[in-house]
C-alpha cells in the first residue's frame, strides 16, 4: 500500500506518480534517476494517494503492473493504453470475478456453518 512518502507529482505534466514507477501513467515520460530525485522534493498530496487505494485493481496486458482504467500509459512499461486494450482488461476482470464467485458462497456458507455449530455449543 503506497504511503504518503511514496506519492509524487510527475516533473513533466504534474500527474500524480508514486515511487517505483518507471513512467508517468499520464503523459508517459520516462522517469530517469534526477527526475524521480526531484519529485521527491514535490508537495505530497493527500488527495493523490487515493488512485492507489481505489482504481489501481486492472493489471497492464504487456507487463501485469498494476493500472487503473483511467490511465493513459503503463506506469510500469511505458505502454500506451488504448481504448482496445482496456476492454480486454475489463473483461479479463471480469472472467476473474466470475471464477472465483462459486468458491466464495462456499466459503461464506462454511463460515455460516461454523458460526451456527459454535451458537449451538455455546447455547
Amino acid at each position: 500500500m503506497k504511503t504518503l512518502d511514496d506519492i509524487y507529482r510527475c516533473i513533466s505534466c504534474g500527474h500524480i506518480a508514486a515511487r517505483g514507477n518507471l513512467y508517468c501513467r499520464d503523459c508517459g515520460v520516462k522517469f530517469s534517476e534526477d527526475d524521480i530525485f526531484l519529485m521527491q522534493k514535490n508537495i505530497h498530496s493527500v488527495v493523490g494517494a487515493l488512485p492507489w487505494n481505489t482504481r489501481d485493481r486492472y493489471r497492464c496486458i504487456h507487463c501485469d503492473a498494476h493500472i487503473a482504467i483511467a490511465d493513459k500509459y503503463c506506469r510500469g512499461c511505458g505502454d500506451e493504453i488504448c481504448d482496445k486494450e482496456k476492454q480486454i482488461m475489463k473483461l479479463n476482470m471480469k472472467e476473474l470475478a466470475e471464477q472465483n464467485t462459486m468458491p466464495l458462497i462456499w466459503l461464506a456458507l462454511f463460515v455460516l456453518l461454523v458460526i451456527a455449530f459454535l451458537v449451538a455449543v455455546v447455547s
